[in-house]
């Protein structure tokens, strides 16, 4: 487990190498949020991300999720939490209302539940449509050629509010292939502007996060480059 001087400085040199990568292909850096993935990692070292400038940590596990958020706010901490893995219908419960996006949704099943329970507590629930750009059967979402039809029947939903899309791109270490998986993220998105309420693109992680900001990434979830190694 690193110590928050070493988080500080992680945090840090993320932050910079965003900004210089934006600027170099002529975005706002300011329109890119880093997304410090926390799963695994003790509340402790959540704070540490936090004292050194992170504000929006993303939890994989919908039990370890809730737990996080009802132990910061016993102490009063809030950040903002974002719900960024694989998300079962009789789990949403774990993560409603309190998580601020949902990045992983790709069945109407689960859009069923979650707006149910937005129902139930009175809120709406902002999602993100999860999309398969890899083709590799292992990986969650929707195909590219179903995502219109898809966010089309989220419309029906009134209390889920479409922000945008997001991918895990083919583990490789190849930047051609993930650029290209990439920007079908990005067409996707734009194909659907007329349906959505946002223009979120939620890619990019600690190995790639560069090249996802020159596709157009607006939020990257990286991890172990900013928290270390997760102590389990």
């Amino acid at each position: 487990m690193i110590n928050a001087d070493t988080i500080k400085e992680n945090w840090l040199r993320i932050k910079d190498d965003i900004w210089e990568t934006a600027l170099s292909c002529g975005r706002n850096p300011d329109e890119i949020s880093i997304i410090t993935v926390s799963k695994k990692h003790p509340l402790q070292q959540i704070i540490h991300a936090y004292d050194a400038g992170a504000r929006i940590f993303g939890e994989n596990y919908a039990q370890e999720c809730r737990d996080k958020m009802i132990e910061a706010e016993h102490i009063q901490f809030f950040p903002e939490w974002h719900f960024i893995g694989s998300l079962q219908s009789n789990k949403a419960k774990y993560i409603v209302p309190k998580a601020s996006l949902i990045h992983s949704v790709s069945s109407i099943q689960l859009a069923e539940e979650l707006h149910k329970l937005s129902k139930k507590y009175n809120v709406t629930t902002s999602i993100l449509v999860q999309v398969n750009t890899s083709g590799e059967s292992s990986k969650s979402g929707l195909k590219p050629s179903e995502t219109v039809d898809f966010v089309h029947a989220l419309s029906e939903f009134d209390t889920l509010t479409v922000k945008g899309f997001m991918t895990l791109p083919t583990f490789t270490e190849n930047p051609t292939q993930l650029a290209a998986e990439f920007s079908l993220l990005r067409n996707i998105r734009d194909n659907c502007s007329s349906y959505i309420s946002g223009n979120y693109l939620s890619m990019g992680m600690s190995s790639d996060y560069k090249i996802a900001v020159k596709e157009g990434a607006t939020h990257v979830r990286i991890g172990t480059a900013i928290l270390g190694e997760r102590t389990s």
